[in-house]
């Protein structure tokens, strides 16, 4: 199916820009992001801190090791709330100059998160540009989901296998995510569209990240105990970033190669917001307010919660279904999306894959 544009779809976004200029929500929130850095390091620290004055007080060694656990746990959600901030330093939310957004986003995507902010720009700029396009957005080609019937059937091996229970595997899933992007992240050094330098202080950042909490658990729990504390701490990390941005396109429509859909509507129905609140906002970095964070890339954290308000509005009059859901909605959304598509013998290909997602034929 092909979309033509028209003056009047031209214009939606051209009219809902002048009005979230006009309330001054293009400003940017330094402050708060300064604020929030403190605070997550802060708490990075004093559990480190505390864990080691706590371990000389607790005799008994399986309460200890029971300690590693949460301190890990809580180290990964950490590391994902670096991640968050990196996400938006990468889109220039955090500071005005550009310079300063990427040695931020370096620093806080390699070092904190132990993650290439190299691989991340390209992968996530590609994604922007072209959401939940078939062909283009790299979201949307991943080895063991298959959110296609094609791509499903184009896996072999233990990939197919998964495709096939993608559904039921989903939450699962989502506790490998840190891997797959770490695997990603050492794979994206190697290509060479940056200088030899700059790949390496990247690969330093990250190997520093990787290897000083191990080092640090070792001393006080030993290697064998670091070993799994190192890969429970991944995995905690993992799951939160997956979690974040599982929801967002996931299950929502997709475009054919090359669709000719204007940058409004393109964004917006492909893109599902998840119902805020204080915690969501906070745990979330944002990202559940997922319809305004793609039609305004570089707008603060802070002031995506007033857009919403704005957006929601605009496109009722504009007559734009905008999809909103409570979190455990959005999943079993997307667990139902992946086991339609891993569980199905066949599809038609003639039936463009939008209207397929917004008009099932029975």
């Amino acid at each position: 199916m092909t979309l033509t544009l028209t003056k009047t779809s031209q214009t939606l976004f051209s009219e809902l820009l002048v009005k979230v200029r006009d309330a001054g929500l293009l400003e940017k929130r330094p402050r708060f992001y300064v604020v929030r850095l403190i605070f997550i390091s802060l708490a990075a620290v004093g559990l480190w801190v505390a864990g080691g004055f706590v371990g000389q007080l607790v005799d008994i060694h399986g309460a200890w090791v029971l300690l590693g656990f949460l301190i890990a746990g809580l180290m990964g959600v950490l590391s994902a709330q670096y991640g968050f901030i990196a996400h938006e330093a990468a889109h220039r939310q955090v500071f005005r100059s550009n310079k300063a957004n990427d040695w931020a986003g370096l620093v806080l995507a390699n070092l904190f998160a132990g993650l290439s902010y190299g691989f991340w720009l390209r992968k996530h700029n590609k994604h922007h540009q072209k959401p939940n396009e078939i062909g283009a957005d790299p979201d949307i080609d991943i080895r063991i989901l298959s959110f296609t019937v094609e791509s499903r059937n184009e896996k072999k091996g233990l990939e197919r296998w998964i495709s096939n229970r993608q559904g039921y595997l989903f939450p699962l899933l989502l506790l490998f995510t840190g891997f797959d992007l770490l695997l990603d992240s050492l794979a994206g050094l190697r290509r060479k569209d940056k200088p030899l330098g700059y790949r390496l202080l990247e690969f330093t950042l990250m190997a520093v990240r990787q290897v000083f909490p191990y080092v640090v658990m070792t001393l006080m729990f030993g290697w064998l105990w670091a070993i799994a504390l190192w890969f429970f701490m991944m995995l905690m990390f993992g799951f939160f970033m997956g979690a974040a941005f599982a929801p967002n396109h996931k299950g929502m429509p997709l475009l054919d190669r090359n669709s000719k859909l204007d940058f409004f509507s393109r964004q917006v129905l492909t893109s599902r917001n998840i119902r805020g609140s204080w915690l969501k906002d906070n745990l979330m970095g944002g990202l559940n307010y997922q319809v305004e964070h793609h039609l305004f890339p570089s707008m603060a954290r802070p002031n995506l919660a007033k857009t919403h308000e704005l957006v929601v509005a605009y496109c009722a009059e504009k007559g734009v279904p905008l999809v909103e859901m409570n979190l455990i909605s959005s999943y079993r959304a997307v667990i139902v999306y992946l086991n339609k598509v891993g569980l199905s013998k066949n599809l038609d290909p003639f039936v463009c894959p939008m209207v397929a997602t917004l008009r099932p034929r029975f």
